[in-house]
């Protein structure tokens, strides 16, 4: 592939934004705003980065109104994190395998594959799989019988995507994650722990990313669903019957129990938990590390061990710091409870 070269103002036309400045300059990468160099493009996303809007080294700069830029042409626009991702895409374009089935792979019995689909080197499609128009299987990963795999999907190697598993349009799957293995169900008996069969499945609807080394476990009967836009990161697990809604945020390692609920736009922090059975409402952000041990209904920001309302457990927090210092003070008012009956009794001698 040759060098990617934009005259500023067409990227001005991608992005809808206002140019001001020469728009005939070329551009030919992307950069940070710290160490930018010249023909590159940057962003600004507010005052708090004048002063370094200012002194980059960038050749042109995507900013909101509110900054102002000196020596150098620019984008106006009032979401430059967003015009600047537009960008990304132009500068460093996916690139595809070519469409068809490798020699090495291995497709069972029934299968049926859409248009434009690439079946990667040893990755192995099972009997009676669907796989829709433009999905990308990528060597070594593994798509089990029976699977519904939408179009534009795109799994990466080393993914697992268990029997039954339905995956909706424009799905990705980064490497090593696990949709559909078992969910961890057993009965204590005397004679030790009794697999309960999961024989349900996992729905990952349109639109959404799971990341890498992630696990999303079939349910024991079921379904174990992940709504439509939502985006997971690595090393993330949602156990079997769990429903995630649409457009939820899973940051790194959120451990999620078994047959909890959980709404649309819900946001959790790194390493943030929720034990089992839990319903978690529409609009709720949990912090990180946060545990949930019950239902949290209503919007807001919740934080903690086990979580509450933040703004309570900031409070709870502060208090906990003045501890030794009320310790002390309540010791030396205990002296002084002594002292004071001391006298008394001295008095009443």
């Amino acid at each position: 592939m040759g060098e990617i070269v934009y005259r500023l103002s067409e990227l001005a036309e991608r992005v809808d934004g206002e140019l001001r400045g020469d728009g005939e300059i070329t551009i030919t990468g992307v950069g940070h705003l710290e160490d930018a160099n010249e023909g590159q493009i940057t962003f600004a996303d507010g005052p708090r980065v004048q002063s370094l809007a200012d002194s980059s080294r960038a050749s042109a700069l995507i900013v909101p109104p509110d900054v102002q830029v000196k020596g150098k042409p620019f984008i106006v626009t009032e979401d430059p994190r967003l015009a600047f991702s537009k960008i990304l895409e132009l500068f460093a374009p996916e690139s595809r395998p070519a469409a068809g089935v490798h020699p090495t792979a291995v497709l069972g019995a029934n299968v049926t594959l859409g248009e434009n689909v690439s079946i990667g080197a040893h990755a192995y499609v099972g009997d009676g799989t669907i796989v829709g128009d433009n999905t990308i299987v990528h060597p070594l990963a593994y798509v089990g019988p029976e699977a519904v795999i939408g179009a534009d999907c795109v799994i990466h190697p080393q993914v697992f995507v268990g029997s039954r598993v339905q995956l909706g349009d424009r799905v990705s799957i980064h490497a090593g994650a696990s949709v559909g293995a078992d969910g961890f169900g057993y009965l204590q008996t005397s004679t030790g722990h009794r697999k309960i069969p999961q024989i349900g499945t996992v729905i990952v609807e349109d639109d959404c990313e799971i990341g890498a080394n992630s696990t999303i476990d079939r349910a024991t009967v079921a379904y174990t669903r992940v709504g439509a836009g939502t985006k997971i990161d690595d090393q993330v697990h949602v156990a079997h019957n769990v429903v995630l809604g649409r457009n939820c945020l899973l940051c790194g390692q959120v451990g999620i129990a078994g047959s909890t609920t959980i709404g649309s736009n819900v946001v959790m922090g790194g390493q943030a938990g929720v034990n089992d059975h839990v319903q978690i409402g529409d609009n709720v952000i949990i912090a990180a590390r946060a545990s949930v041990f019950g239902n949290l209904e209503e919007p807001g920001i919740y934080s903690g061990y086990p979580a509450g309302p933040h703004q309570q457990q900031l409070r709870a927090v502060a208090y906990t710091r003045r501890l030794p210092k009320l310790v002390e003070r309540i010791k030396e008012l205990e002296q002084t409870v002594e002292e004071l009956r001391a006298r008394l009794a001295e008095t009443d001698n």
